[in-house]
């Protein structure tokens, strides 16, 4: 009797393992804007030393996702003032750039909806906006970030995306075409 109580026993355990074992761990992120390099070039010399850039984040999987942590690979020229996220209504219709923080009518919602990274949910088949403000160092050149690792869970299994995603811009003295590597 004891036996087949232990036997049943580890049955179930191992079916439940089993059952857990198909699911590979959180359901893939897509990072948006990974796929070229995005410089924008500012109008003015008060746009040159800073800008506000969005970079979409899509789950296009049937599970949520939580956002943990996400960090710049590599800074050239840049400092990196703060990150944040906000809720994308739509996924055509992106936060952009708000070269030196001049926000637009469509924009200014967004930022001020903003919120911190730990802990923000993005529902199944919806998408959010990572929202990286950077400053220049050298206002003579190019400065921007190169890539983006994004660490996120489903509430059971944990991931990390990473993007060779290319965000920056350049001052009106200065061209995207010479300036961005």
């Amino acid at each position: 009797m004891r036996i087949s109580r232990f036997l049943a026993g580890g049955l179930a355990g191992a079916a439940i393992a089993v059952t857990l074992s198909g699911c590979v761990g959180a359901p893939p992120l897509t990072i948006y804007g990974g796929l070229a390099d995005r410089c924008f070039e500012t109008s003015t010399a008060d746009e040159g030393f800073f800008a506000v850039i969005g970079v979409t984040l899509a789950n296009d999987s049937p599970r949520a996702v939580i956002l943990r942590e996400v960090r710049v690979l590599q800074l050239e020229n840049a400092r990196l003032e703060s990150l944040s996220v906000v809720d994308e209504t739509s996924r055509y219709s992106a936060f952009g750039v708000a070269p030196g923080g001049q926000l637009t009518p469509e924009q200014r919602p967004l930022w001020n909806d903003r919120a911190a990274i730990d802990g923000t949910v993005i529902e199944a088949g919806s998408s959010a906006e990572l929202l990286v403000e950077l400053h220049a160092d050298d206002y003579t050149d190019y400065a921007g970030l190169r890539g983006l690792r994004i660490k996120y869970d489903d509430g059971w299994f944990s991931a990390t995306s990473i993007a060779d995603a290319v965000v920056g811009f350049v001052p009106p003295w200065s061209t995207c075409g010479s300036a961005a590597r």
